[in-house]
């Protein structure tokens, strides 16, 4: 992993705390570009929003869509430090995400096999390469915090 991917992964870390601190889950998203310039970030506000689909990798992938025009995030690297959920994963499928980076795994294993995440016969769009343990004793350390 390049240092642009800690950077990414710490900016999610400090996404994490701000949710905590509001009232949120332990969970924060960055998605950046080829050239790892940021083009959206997001944080869990399902408490603060009272929508328990306002995940960080959701409220991320609506900024970056707005920001973009369209629906199509190929070529992007989402960043989070927690496993992305079913739902996450589906939704990072479906605008074509190229990339996830996430730090430890969240909450419970998902028993759906194969995952959407990582299934090749799931979706329109191929699977994301995907990548754990970035700074995953800090993103364990923010999601005891649940």
């Amino acid at each position: 992993m390049k240092q642009s991917d800690t950077e990414a992964m710490q900016r999610c870390l400090n996404l994490a705390k701000e949710a905590v601190d509001a009232g949120d889950n332990p969970f924060g998203a960055v998605i950046v570009d080829a050239e790892g310039s940021i083009v959206a970030e997001g944080r869990n506000r399902e408490n603060t929003q009272l929508d328990v689909t306002l995940h960080a990798e959701i409220d991320a992938i609506r900024q970056a869509t707005s920001a973009r025009g369209e629906n199509c995030l190929r070529g992007l690297t989402l960043y989070t430090n927690g496993q992305p959920c079913l739902m996450c994963s589906v939704a990072i499928r479906r605008v074509g995400i190229s990339r996830v980076v996430y730090g430890a795994p969240s909450g419970q294993p998902s028993r759906v096999s194969p995952h959407p995440l990582t299934d090749p016969d799931f979706g329109q769009s191929p699977p994301p390469s995907v990548e754990s343990g970035l700074l995953a004793e800090e993103s364990r350390k923010i999601q005891g915090r649940l």
